[in-house]
C-alpha cells in the first residue's frame, strides 16, 4: 500500500502532483475559490475525510506547544490532525502548519514555496518593552500584544 499524503488547498490551487494515496479534509473543499482548482480536487481522485477528535486534539496541543495555534484555521488543524491520523506526509506551503508538523514528527512536502528551514517556538512579546505577554495587551506598559519568533526547538 503506497503512503497516504494529506493535501492542503495549495496541492489543488497550484495543480501539483502528489506520489501516494491522496486524503484531505472536508474544510479545503471550501478554501477552493477557483472552478480549476475545484475540478483539480475532483479529478486527483482524492478521499475527503474528516479526522477523529482524538487526533483533533493532538494536533491542538502541538501547535499551541510552538505557538503555533493563533496563526492556523480549524481547516489547518483538521489536516494537521489527519496526518497524525493516518501517519501520512502532509502536503503544504503554509509556514506555521509546516511549523507544527515537524514539532510533532510529520514529514512536511511543499508544494510551490521553499520548506522552512527550522522549527521554531513562536512567542508573544511586547514590542515596546519586550516582556512576554498573555492576553490582549502587556501587563506592565498597556501595548498590545504582537507576535515575534523566538528561537529554534531543535
Amino acid at each position: 500500500m503506497r503512503q497516504a499524503v494529506v493535501a492542503d488547498s495549495s496541492v489543488f490551487i497550484c495543480g501539483k502532483d502528489l506520489e501516494g494515496d491522496l486524503v484531505t479534509v472536508p474544510g479545503v473543499e471550501g478554501e477552493l475559490l477557483d472552478i480549476a482548482s475545484r475540478m483539480r480536487l475532483q479529478i486527483s481522485g482524492a478521499r475527503i475525510e474528516a479526522p477523529s477528535r482524538e487526533a483533533l486534539a493532538r494536533a491542538r496541543a502541538g501547535a499551541e506547544m510552538t505557538g503555533d495555534a493563533a496563526a492556523l484555521s480549524e481547516v489547518d488543524l483538521a489536516l494537521l490532525a489527519k496526518a497524525l491520523e493516518l501517519s501520512a506526509r502532509l502536503a503544504t506551503d503554509d509556514y506555521a502548519l509546516q511549523n507544527a508538523a515537524l514539532h510533532l514528527g510529520i514529514e512536511v512536502e511543499t508544494v510551490a514555496m521553499p520548506r522552512i528551514r527550522k522549527v521554531l517556538k513562536r512567542t508573544e512579546r511586547c514590542y515596546a518593552c519586550g516582556r512576554p505577554v498573555e492576553g490582549d495587551e502587556c501587563l506592565v506598559c498597556g501595548t498590545p500584544r504582537r507576535k515575534r519568533k523566538s528561537g529554534g526547538l531543535r
